[in-house]
């Protein structure tokens, strides 16, 4: 199955000079984890996640958030979100971005997904985003089709 029958075509995205703080609204109001950033006429410049947002405001600090005996300090975490919440996106986002053609297999997509980590990522015509394809969908999608005719 292709992509393009699976991805979601909301163009939901943001410019490089979309703020942190006006990011971390629009990935909320979405319920979404990242997003795409775009140039006016829709070319994908990059890609912010929650991830990129934390990293942010941590620096040095991400690693050990991977530990689950590590405790951070709600109130250092707070008052640094804040700090960098003036900041443009293109301070944070991904620059190489993992992205898609709506003619790629939804199997390769999710694979390429899984072994770069990724919960989402763009769908693109010759650079300029069409839509979004999101991991979990994907592996839905996979598991309810129909099993090919076994030749045994």
């Amino acid at each position: 199955m292709r992509i393009c029958e699976v991805m979601d075509r909301d163009l939901t995205a943001l410019s490089a000079d979309t703020t942190l703080s006006e990011a971390i609204e629009v990935l909320t109001r979405h319920r979404v984890s990242g997003i795409p950033v775009v140039d006016a006429s829709g070319r994908v410049l990059g890609f912010v996640s929650e991830k990129d947002i934390v990293k942010a405001a941590l620096p040095g600090y991400f690693d050990y958030l991977q530990d689950p005996s590590f405790i951070p300090d709600y109130g250092q975490f707070q008052k640094r979100l804040k700090k960098i919440g003036k900041d443009p996106v293109s301070k944070v986002m991904a620059k190489d971005v993992i992205s898609f053609s709506e003619e790629d297999s939804d199997f390769y997509v999710a694979i390429t997904l899984i072994r770069n980590h990724l919960k989402r990522a763009p769908v693109v015509r010759d650079g300029t985003l069409v839509g979004v394809v999101n991991r979990a969908d994907l592996l839905e999608r996979i598991m309810l089709e129909e099993e090919p005719p076994s030749f045994a």
